[in-house]
């Protein structure tokens, strides 16, 4: 349900406040039944006098006019206390707001209230009357209204003001940071990210994982729109997709590939948004023979697609390699690869986030540029902007940030550069930001 709500705001609004008419005009219902059969009974048949805006409103029985107009009036007061403190969350004016719907609910009452007397009066004068009749009648009469009320209430009368943006931004990691030693974002962290930006604080994503690696609650995010991944080579803004993207060269890809495989490797394509590995390496048994972290393997099989030629991505000009992540089995051969690679080629850019593994990108392509093109292309100032992380292949970013927080699980060169060491990636880091912030 929360994922929901964030991914359809506007939605969900409109559900609740039809929740609201369904309540309140049970509410309305019931009273007005109480009223006409028991309260007012006696008036049932007792004309009214004449009277010219009665007469054009239908109204002809004194026991239907005073069971109509309270029983309207319950419902319209419950519908406005309803809608101001659940469907819309309105911070505007009471006063203002209380005045407009008041206009509006007389506008309202004197629309129904006409037809109401029409029916009433059709009712009586064919001698249908009966509770099921008359709920049924009722029923319809309510609602009529809603087909002006939703978007009166929603953009006139219940409005939230709108906060003044600050221009602030978290960028913050994934694993390690933002989501939890299982990989997985916590409701927490989801609904934090929500209060941050409705207070005119926005979060972005800057991590190592390529775009739909990312889990589908953030990239679905309705209150995120910024998405830094496979460590800067790509920056995916929510409406206009890919605005940033430095992929390796072919020819390159193709020689470092082949170092690589020199050595006992489990090599990861980054391309297209998607990590790509090869099928016969890909099975728990290779996954503990490459030394990978066991709590990282659920998200292997959740994220990983195993193909049969690996090596054929990087002759096909549909796919672009944006990084290579590479888990190594021995780590004095991870340490003499990357001392051949940085000797071969000297516009690669090598980081790492686990143990066991390298992280191979395109010479200027790490999380520090990204995060300065983010900036660039977000227009909020680097200053504004906190960056939170965990791992090695977080420094560049946070020698780049101006404001910078490492999690109590962080490695000890990434806590060194930090402003301030936060809770770990298990006590929802989002929930803490928010406390901080808002």
């Amino acid at each position: 349900m929360t994922q929901f709500c964030s991914k359809h705001p506007e939605l969900w609004k409109f559900i609740k406040f039809n929740i609201t008419v369904i309540v309140t005009s049970a509410l309305d219902i019931i009273s007005y039944l109480i009223f006409l059969y028991i309260v007012f009974a006696k008036y049932n048949t007792t004309p009214l006098q004449g009277n010219s805006v009665l007469a054009f409103l239908g109204i002809k029985y004194k026991g239907y006019l005073f069971a109509y107009l309270i029983s309207t009036t319950l419902g319209y007061v419950a519908a406005y206390l309803m809608n101001r403190k659940i469907t819309f969350h309105s911070d505007i004016n009471p006063v203002y707001s209380s005045v407009m719907y008041i206009l509006l609910a007389v506008f309202n009452i004197i629309v129904s209230s006409w037809i109401g007397g029409i029916f009433g009066s059709y009712i009586k004068a064919k001698n249908l009357t009966s509770p099921i009749v008359e709920i049924i009648s009722k029923f319809i009469i309510i609602n009529i209204p809603t087909i002006w009320t939703y978007p009166a209430e929603r953009f006139v009368i219940q409005i939230k003001k709108k906060v003044k943006r600050t221009s602030m931004m978290i960028a913050t990691d994934l694993d390690g940071t933002l989501l939890a030693s299982d990989t997985n974002v916590s409701g927490a962290n989801l609904n934090a990210i929500k209060a941050l930006s409705e207070s005119g604080v926005e979060t972005a994503i800057l991590t190592g994982r390529t775009f739909y690696e990312i889990p589908p609650q953030l990239r679905n995010c309705g209150y995120i729109k910024y998405f830094v991944y496979s460590n800067g080579a790509g920056i995916n803004e929510k409406i206009k997709g890919i605005v940033d993207y430095t992929p390796l060269p072919k020819s390159q890809s193709k020689e470092i590939f082949d170092v690589l495989n020199k050595y006992e490797t489990f090599v990861e394509l980054y391309s297209n948004g998607f990590p790509f590995v090869d099928a016969e390496k890909f099975g728990d048994e290779k996954f503990e023979y490459y030394k990978i972290d066991s709590g990282f393997i659920p998200e292997m099989h959740k994220s990983r697609r195993p193909i049969k030629n690996l090596a054929s991505l990087l002759t096909d000009d549909n796919y672009k390699i944006e990084m290579f992540d590479v888990f190594f089995r021995n780590q004095a051969e991870r340490e003499k690869c990357k001392a051949e690679l940085l000797e071969k080629y000297g516009d690669i850019e090598i980081t790492t986030s686990m143990d066991n593994n390298l992280e191979i990108m395109k010479k200027g392509v790490n999380k520090g540029t990204g995060l300065l093109n983010l900036s660039k292309i977000s227009k909020i100032e680097l200053e504004n902007i906190i960056v939170l992380g965990d791992s090695e292949n977080d420094l560049t970013a946070f020698k780049a940030a101006k404001r910078k927080y490492a999690v109590s699980n962080a490695c000890e060169k990434i806590k060194l550069l930090a402003d301030k060491v936060i809770c770990s990636n298990d006590e929802h880091i989002m929930e803490y930001m928010k406390k901080e912030l808002v």
